[in-house]
Formats: C-alpha cells, sequence, structure tokens
C-alpha cells in the first residue's frame, strides 16, 4: 500500500537560538528566521550582535529535491505555504494524523548539564528530551534502548545549545512546488557556541534526511535559499567554490541599516555533506577526481533576481531543481562574466568567484575581466546547493551548514575575515559535531584597523604548474612565507626576513610538486594566515 499525504496542520512553533552573539528566530517548517508580515516583531530575526538591533539576514528555506523513479519530487518554499510538517512518518512512510503533538521544537544547553552533574537535579530540558522520536541521546548506562538520566544518559549537546526538532514532507499537500513528496523525514539540530570569540558568531545546523519512500531518491540535492542581505539596499554576492562558501557583503564602504561604517560579512559554508558518487565530477574541489571518500561538497552557487525571466525567480518545482544543479531557467549552463548568464563560452556553477578583496578575476567589483566598472549594489537572492547524491529506502544522509558572520575593519576586509573563519572550520569540520565539544577556535590577535593586513587567495587555484602567493605589510615587519604539505611537512621557504611595508607577489613552481593539496602559511611578527593551495595533474 502506498504511502499517504496528510492532512496536518502548518507548523507553528518558535525558538530563539541565542547562546552566542547571534539572536536567531527557528522556526520548523523547512523556513528559517523567516518573517510573519501580521507581526511586526519578527519582521527580521537574525540580531548580530545579539542586542544590537542589526540583522544580518532577511530570510532562508532549507530546500531538497530529487527524482522518484524519474518524477521530479521536490520539498521548497521561499516565502510559503512550507512544505514540511510536523513529526515523524512511519515504518510506511505515512505522516501522523495528527501533527500538532509534534509541533515543537526542544532545546537543551550547557547549563543544563551543569545542573544535573554539579547540583544533582535534573532539568525539565532533559525531562522532556524526546529521544523515543529519535532525538539524539549519548548513552551513559550501556543500554542504547532506554533514556536513563540517573544511569547517566545525556542529550547529544552540540555546542552550548542545541534545538532539536522533527519534520516530514508527506504532512499535506505541496501547494507552492505542486509535485508530489518526496517520503522524508527530517531531523534538525541548530546549535551554537557561547563564545566572545567568532565562533560565538556562527550559528550551524545539521539536517539529516531518512527516504521514507519504497522507492531510491536519485540525482537529489539539498539547498539554501536565501534573501541573505546584508542590507536590503547595497549588497553583492560572492562565491568560494574551495571553501565551499556563498556569501553577501555590502556593496560599499558605509552600510546604511545599522552597521555604519563597518558592513559585515555573511555566508553560508557546507561543513559536512555525505560520499559522492562514481560521477566524473570533482565534487570537494581538491583537483581530484572520484577518489575514495570524496564528498559532495558545494555543488553550485547562484544568484537569481527577482521577478521573471530566464534569470529571475523560479515559479514551480523544475526551476528550483534547475538552480539547484546550476542552471539557468531555461536549462543553460552559468559562464564567467556579468551576472553568469551568457556572457562568455566558459561554463561555470560558481557566480563571482574571484577575491573582492583585491578586485581579482570575476567578481561583483569587477563584473567582466576587461572592466573595472563595478555592479550596481542592490538586493540579492542566492541559492546553494551540494549534491548529487542517491537515498536508498531508510537510507539516512546527513549534512552540516554553518550560517557565518564576520565584521572587519571596512566591508572588504569582512570578506576577508569570513573566509579566514570558514577555512578554519573546514580544516576540522566534525569537530564542531562532538557532543558537548568546545572548540579550540583561536584567533590571531585583531590588527589595528588602520593596519590592515593581506594574505591573498593564490592565482590560478587549483593551478597546473605555476601559481602566485600576494601580499601586502602596512608597516616593517618580520615575514616568513613557507609551503607545506598535507602531513604538516615543510616543503619550501619562499621568503624570510624583515620586509617594509608594500605588496608583494611570489611566483611558486609547482613542476616539482606531485598533484594534491597545499598549504601556504605566512608568518607576519606574531600573526599567522593560512591558504590552501590545489596542485592538478
Amino acid at each position: 500500500m502506498a504511502a499517504q499525504v496528510g492532512t496536518c496542520s502548518d507548523a507553528k512553533a518558535e525558538a530563539l537560538l541565542e547562546v552566542g552573539n547571534v539572536r536567531a528566530l527557528i522556526r520548523n517548517h523547512g523556513g528559517l528566521f523567516i518573517r510573519d508580515f501580521t507581526n511586526p516583531e519578527s519582521f527580521r530575526s537574525y540580531e548580530v550582535p545579539k542586542g544590537s538591533g542589526n540583522h544580518a539576514l532577511f530570510n532562508s528555506t532549507f530546500v531538497v529535491g530529487g527524482r522518484i523513479n524519474r518524477s521530479l519530487r521536490m520539498a521548497s518554499s521561499m516565502y510559503g505555504p512550507y512544505e514540511f510538517w510536523p513529526g515523524p512518518l512511519d515504518k510506511n512512510g505515512n505522516p501522523p494524523a495528527d501533527c500538532s503533538m509534534y509541533d515543537q521544537i526542544w532545546q537543551i544547553t550547557s547549563d543544563d548539564f551543569r545542573r544535573a552533574d554539579v547540583e544533582g537535579t535534573f532539568s525539565d530540558n532533559l525531562l522532556n528530551w524526546p529521544w523515543q522520536l529519535g532525538a539524539p541521546v549519548i548513552d551513559g548506562d550501556g543500554n542504547l534502548s532506554n533514556y536513563n538520566l540517573e544511569g547517566g544518559d545525556r542529550p547529544e549537546l552540540l555546542g552550548d545549545q542545541t534545538l532539536w526538532w522533527i519534520m516530514n514532507d508527506r504532512g499535506n499537500e505541496h501547494l507552492w512546488s505542486e509535485v508530489e513528496p518526496i517520503g522524508l523525514e527530517v531531523q534538525v539540530s541548530a546549535f551554537a557556541f557561547n563564545d566572545v570569540r567568532s565562533v560565538g558568531d556562527i550559528t550551524f545546523y545539521r539536517y539529516r534526511l531518512t527516504n521514507k519512500n519504497t522507492a531510491p531518491l536519485t540525482d537529489a540535492f539539498v539547498g539554501m535559499r536565501s534573501d541573505l542581505d546584508v542590507s536590503s539596499i547595497d549588497n553583492y554576492l560572492g562565491s568560494d567554490s574551495l571553501l565551499h562558501l556563498m556569501y553577501t557583503y555590502n556593496g560599499d564602504p558605509v552600510d546604511e541599516r545599522g552597521y555604519e561604517d563597518f558592513p559585515p560579512a555573511t555566508g553560508f559554508t557546507f561543513l559536512l555533506t555525505p560520499e559522492a558518487q562514481v560521477d566524473g565530477l570533482d565534487n570537494d574541489h581538491d583537483g581530484l577526481i572520484d577518489e575514495p571518500g570524496e564528498r559532495t561538497g558545494m555543488h553550485a552557487a547562484r544568484s537569481y533576481g527577482g521577478g521573471g525571466g530566464v534569470v529571475g525567480d523560479p515559479g514551480s518545482a523544475a526551476e528550483v531543481y534547475l538552480y539547484l544543479r546550476g542552471l539557468w531557467l531555461n536549462g543553460t549552463p552559468m559562464t564567467y562574466g556579468g551576472d553568469g548568464y551568457n556572457n562568455s563560452n566558459r561554463v561555470t556553477r560558481f557566480v563571482f568567484s574571484g577575491d573582492p578583496t583585491t578586485r581579482s578575476y570575476w567578481t561583483e567589483l569587477k563584473p567582466n575581466l576587461t572592466d573595472d566598472t563595478p555592479n550596481a549594489p542592490g538586493a540579492r537572492r542566492l541559492i546553494t546547493s551540494s549534491g548529487p547524491f542517491t537515498l536508498l529506502p531508510g537510507e539516512t544522509n546527513e549534512f552540516l551548514i554553518a550560517l557565518v558572520w564576520a565584521q572587519g575593519s571596512d566591508y572588504l576586509d569582512s570578506v576577508r575575515k569570513l573566509k579566514g573563519i570558514v577555512a578554519t572550520m573546514q580544516a576540522s569540520p566534525a569537530s564542531f559535531l562532538a557532543s558537548g565539544y568546545k572548540p579550540a577556535f583561536i584567533e590571531p590577535p585583531t590588527p589595528n584597523p588602520e593596519e590592515v593586513l593581506g594574505f591573498d587567495q593564490n592565482f590560478p587555484n587549483p593551478f597546473l604548474r605555476h601559481t602566485t602567493l600576494r601580499y601586502s605589510l602596512p608597516k616593517t615587519m618580520q615575514v616568513r612565507l613557507a609551503i607545506y604539505d598535507l602531513l604538516g611537512r615543510e616543503i619550501a621557504v619562499l621568503t624570510q626576513g624583515a620586509q617594509e611595508a608594500g605588496v608583494y607577489s611570489l611566483p611558486v613552481d609547482g613542476t616539482q610538486l606531485p598533484p594534491g593539496i597545499y598549504y601556504a602559511r605566512i608568518e607576519l611578527d606574531h600573526l599567522q594566515f593560512t591558504k590552501k593551495l590545489v596542485r592538478i595533474p
């Protein structure tokens, strides 16, 4: 008997993820930070720094699309109606008869742990943890089939505050995408760290997708659609495939909506994704194809405009699926230059993939490689995706996505700082999923805003034989720049000693290096910065 579509009411639960420097309004229907047009208090709902009154994001929505028996299935929306409902699916893939009893977002905090372990008292958060629904538990009594607080069992605490909810895409009809549901059960953990360092400016989202259909889900992608506005009137977008990052930043030095002279940058990065299929693609962008353990990473990062046309808002499941795959709405690929539509013969899936801090290659500050006339800043929309993957009946795949905020000494220094934070996270992404773990996220001392340091990503990257490293010094400093392999062994020292203020470019001869991943580390007095270099065959 085929699974049925239910008659559930829309999800209504809300909770605040606010233990760190961010106050994020979380909802359990697939949308995150979505404003409620009937409630002025939730008009903007991603405040950072917390208590500042400044909001770095307008809205975002989690999207899943793929094929069941070659038929396109989708759970997607932007502003509603949403296509996830509260509660699990049963073993036959059916939703609850009444989803309202599951319309909750449960939470656990490090303070709950402290009270249990130090004071010997169990909070309501601990007592009411929905372990029967699959909310993760760290076993303490040797019995995996129970939840025994007295015996040492504890909820899985990620960071210092974890929000958990369960949802499915069969709870009712898909009124936005107008296609059949996939048959997905999705368990979500949203978490943050109570930290004054940059890790406190980050919120994390782990999605566990289980296929409760009797048929495989194939050619599948997950994505985040967003009005990722630092300011609604003068935004730019960028992407970095090596960091699996898509981000937004201010289009000029001043933010008129609150951040004023210090506009931040904000972006989504895929930290953990499933293993990739053998598909002839370099899914993780490390220069190798179909290597053992390769993961899907970020498949596409693209912008699109409001309104209609082939570069506008997607209006159907088929159009969202094209964007998830990195294509335009008429099925043509994105190309380098301009806005990515039909501007050259060079195909790409990553929009504005150059470095805006140096105006190198293709960015909104240099949209055409031979023209330095910047794009006009404005409202921007994006979709970033991971895939393709296959999910067999009963199988579970897991994605960890981080939303990172960074504020530098100016609007471009914010981009530089954002990428530095993400590079540090990508070096040890699994560490953020260690229960109760506080990452050693130690940043170098922040330089005086008047002493802005620059260490740019090498170009080209990946490179075949030769590449160039570029850095700038605001004053005379002791400099050491060296190349290391993946095992941390020093391969070459490019320069060492005192250097005067200025801009420096150093060529790297890779002809004697085997293809693979390397790291360039620059030491500037007491500061250190690292970039990943990819040598391709």
